[in-house]
């Protein structure tokens, strides 16, 4: 079983107040447990950044490092000292000309 690591959880701008923070610290030995943890330290953030099947909301994108979690094939991902989780919300729509 994998040993829990302390990671960074970073927070949306928009989302600091509700928080009270730009970003926390969790413990948890893989991605899908440090998520968790993320909602269990700030609750508000799983309605604000999921769906009521605990999806991520379709504009939430949620990075690993630099790894997009759309792309991953499971969230049950070994986390390591240093690694740092991003929620970000996806930007879209607007024109260029």
């Amino acid at each position: 079983m994998a040993k829990s690591v302390s990671v960074d959880v970073l927070i949306p701008s928009m989302l600091h107040a509700i928080v009270g923070s730009k970003k926390l610290r969790v413990e948890a030995a893989t991605l899908a447990g440090a998520i968790e943890a993320t909602f269990l330290a700030a609750p508000a953030l799983r309605f604000h950044l999921c769906e009521d099947n605990g999806k991520f909301r379709p504009h939430v994108l949620c990075f690993l490092n630099e790894n997009n979690t759309r792309e991953m094939k499971s969230l049950l991902v070994e986390l390591k000292e240093g690694d740092e989780i991003a929620f970000v919300p996806a930007i879209s729509g607007g024109s260029t000309s």
